[in-house]
């Protein structure tokens, strides 16, 4: 199967005294993966961003920031009735990102980060057809944990972060549900 998702934002404002701001986003996150049964699938997930920010000018600020990532996840069909399924899945991924910043033409480099991530969450799927399901992540479940370097110029610094938690309270907000598709082939 075949999934993820695509996005692209741009923003421009200027003021009347001739303050300009504006503000780019580019995310690609293809995902694939395989049934190996009726209950269980495992892929690969690949995460690329770019972003950046022009404001001010005189000085102009630029920043620039990217994310290359990717991830491998197996998926478990717990229960399946007629249409559909409720899933665990757990992800474990690597990601590097970068940044920079440029004032009135000197360029600074920013952070360097190198993450280490594992997560598992529930989820629902719908099958439409034999070919196309929609899936939900509930974000009501969470267990997590995120190993960070960071680097800026010779300094290296670290940091990790565990959660675990459950809610209901956030159920139909925006942010407690993602709604997504896959192409079974």
């Amino acid at each position: 199967f075949i999934g993820g998702n695509f996005g692209f934002n741009t923003t421009n404002n200027k003021t009347g005294d001739g303050n300009k701001t504006s503000n780019y986003g580019l995310n690609l996150s293809p995902n694939v993966g395989n049934f190996f049964s009726d209950k269980i699938a495992i892929g690969v997930a690949l995460d690329i961003s770019l972003s950046g920010n022009t404001s001010g000018v005189n000085p102009e600020t630029t920043s620039k920031s990217s994310i290359l990532g990717g991830s491998l996840f197996l998926r478990y069909y717990a229960i399946k009735w007629d249409k559909f399924s409720v899933f665990g899945q757990g992800n474990i991924g690597l990601a590097f990102s970068n940044s920079s910043t440029k004032v009135d033409g000197s360029t600074t480099d920013g952070p360097k980060t190198t993450e280490l991530y594992l997560s598992v969450y529930p989820g629902l799927s719908y099958d439409i057809n034999d070919k196309l399901s929609l899936q939900i992540s509930l974000n009501i479940l969470s267990l997590g944990y995120n190993y960070t370097t960071t680097k800026i110029g010779t300094n290296t610094g670290n940091s990790s972060s565990f959660n675990i938690g459950a809610g209901l309270s956030n159920i139909v907000s925006i942010s407690a549900i993602t709604i997504g598709a896959i192409y079974k082939f």
